[in-house]
């Protein structure tokens, strides 16, 4: 279940003096308080939505919002609300979302340069992952010797490639092994017979 809304909080609440309630029609002073809502996911603050708030009357108590106010008052107010900034923590959920995206873009560029050394300089342990079939499969690398490759393969074959995790573990993966020259190895990344390598 995903757990998501809006959310206000109270931001700042200052004194406004010298202005007459329009409701008690006293020489008094007011306070203006804001608040600020924000959207949220899992109770993490997204983003920001609106700024609102309201002045009170400290003498009658009359609440009221901007658009009850008079010129006067409205103007101060105003002056209040312009200098309330929206706290940067309505932001965190944004901000973590993008570093996880800036993260994941990151791996990618440099798993794939990895593979790049990976497939010039094969070592015992790589798992490389092939499609033998309809269904994903992977094959690790016993030895390296002289210009030949040598593997053991997976006897599990799995879905979606996304999942090979699932199957790459050392019980499945055969005792016989068998080779073929690097050349043939690096060739059949370029060809599309092997699709990834990690290590």
């Amino acid at each position: 279940m995903i757990f998501y809304g809006t959310k206000g909080a109270h931001l700042k609440s200052e004194k406004i003096s010298g202005v007459k309630c329009s409701h008690c029609e006293q020489q008094t002073s007011y306070t203006a308080s804001i608040f600020g809502r924000y959207a949220y996911l899992y109770w993490i603050p997204v983003f920001p939505l609106t700024k609102k708030g309201v002045a009170e009357c400290d003498h009658c108590k009359v609440t009221l919002e901007p658009k009850e106010m008079n010129d006067q008052l409205r103007m101060k107010y105003d002056n209040v609300n312009r200098n309330v900034k929206t706290p940067i923590t309505y932001w965190i959920g944004s901000l973590i979302l993008a570093a996880i995206i800036a993260f994941g873009i990151y791996s990618v560029n440099q798993h794939e340069k990895d593979v790049v050394e990976y497939i010039k300089a094969p070592q015992a342990g790589d798992v490389v992952e092939y499609k033998p079939s309809d269904f994903y499969s992977t094959l690790k690398i016993t030895r390296v010797e002289n210009d030949s490759v040598y593997f053991a393969q997976n006897k599990f074959e799995i879905g979606k490639q996304s999942r090979i995790y699932k199957i790459d573990k050392t019980e499945n993966y055969t005792e016989e092994t068998y080779g073929i020259s690097l050349a043939d190895y690096q060739n059949m990344f370029d060809t599309k017979e092997f699709l990834d390598v990690d290590r």
